[in-house]
C-alpha cells in the first residue's frame, strides 16, 4: 500500500474529531481557481498571497464551527453566493484542500461526486460533505460517453 504524501494528511485537524455522516460548515469565498497559484523562476508553482490569505482566514472559519469528520468516499455539494464574481466550478479546488488540510475529509481524492449551485441568502460559501456508506453506488446523472454511432 501507497503511504501518503505529507501534503495530503491533515495538517490542523484536532486530535479526536468525531466521525460523522455529514458535515456542513460555511465559508469565505475562496479565490478563483485562476488564482491560486502563481509561477516564479525556479521551484515551479507557488501559492499566491491572496491565497494564503485566503487558507488562513477560512481555516480559522472552519475550526470555529467544530465539524465532525467523513471518512472515506463522500458527496460533496457546493452553495456559492451568487453575488460572488467567480465561475461556479472554479470554488471545487479550494473548498476540497480546506477540507482535507483540516481533516474534515481524508482525501479529496474519495470525492464520489460534486454539486454546484448559486445561492442569495447570504455572502459564504456553504459547504456540505455527505459520507456514503460501505459498497454505496450513485444512479449515473449522465451518460458517461456518447453511443459509438454518435462519435462515428
Amino acid at each position: 500500500m501507497r503511504r501518503p504524501l505529507a501534503s495530503q494528511s491533515p495538517v490542523f485537524a484536532p486530535p479526536g474529531r468525531r466521525v460523522v455522516d455529514s458535515v456542513t460548515v460555511l465559508l469565505p469565498v475562496p479565490p478563483s481557481v485562476n488564482a491560486l497559484y502563481r509561477h516564479g523562476s525556479g521551484k515551479g508553482p507557488n501559492r499566491s498571497d491572496v491565497y494564503r490569505a485566503w487558507i488562513d482566514g477560512a481555516g480559522w472559519r472552519l475550526q470555529a464551527q467544530r465539524p465532525g469528520r467523513v471518512p472515506g468516499p463522500y458527496v460533496l455539494l457546493l452553495a456559492v453566493p451568487r453575488t460572488s464574481r467567480m465561475d461556479l466550478d472554479n470554488s471545487v479546488k479550494a473548498i476540497s484542500d480546506l477540507l482535507q488540510r483540516h481533516g474534515v475529509i481524508d482525501n479529496d481524492r474519495n470525492a464520489v461526486r460534486a454539486l454546484l449551485e448559486w445561492h442569495a441568502e447570504h455572502d459564504e460559501v456553504a459547504a456540505t460533505v455527505r459520507g456514503l456508506s460501505d459498497g454505496a453506488a450513485l444512479e449515473p446523472i449522465a451518460p458517461v460517453r456518447p453511443p459509438l454511432e454518435a462519435v462515428a
